[in-house]
């Protein structure tokens, strides 16, 4: 299951889409784009599994949220594809940044952050996930 889509992309890509859309022509393309929703999904399911967390997601308001955060994610790839956008700084360059390491680390970053508001919401969690060595203060 992917999260996103490439009209969801493409309302956020207007300037490289072809009036929000991606065909055979644009660049990227549209298989591309549903190449990086597909790998992106992939990414933020297993952050979700490295915290323990069932995946796919299926709680409609949870799976709202993961739409937008992988389509923001993939516009910014949209955007790098053109040399361009937040991938394609001076200071990314300069740091050699690895888009594809940046955005491992944000999507863990955002599913540590967003941890207790999915169990609250009703993403079941499993004892699976990454375990942390508990203690108790005296």
């Amino acid at each position: 299951m992917s999260y996103g889509s490439a009209a969801g992309v493409g309302e956020l890509s207007a300037l490289y889409s072809d009036n929000g859309s991606f065909t055979v022509s644009t660049t990227p393309t549209l298989t591309t784009v549903n190449t990086w929703l597909a790998q992106v999904s992939a990414l933020v399911d297993t952050a979700l599994a490295d915290e323990g967390f069932t995946v796919p997601i299926v709680v409609a308001g949870i799976v709202q949220e993961l739409d937008l955060l992988v389509n923001g994610i993939v516009k910014d790839l949209v955007d790098w594809s053109h040399g361009a956008g937040r991938f394609f700084t001076e200071h990314a360059l300069e740091a050699g940044l690895s888009p594809f390491m940046t955005i491992d680390k944000e999507v863990h970053a955002w599913v540590q952050r967003k941890s207790v508001g999915l169990e609250n919401q009703g993403v079941p969690k499993t004892e699976t996930g990454r375990q942390v060595a508990s203690f108790d203060l005296l």
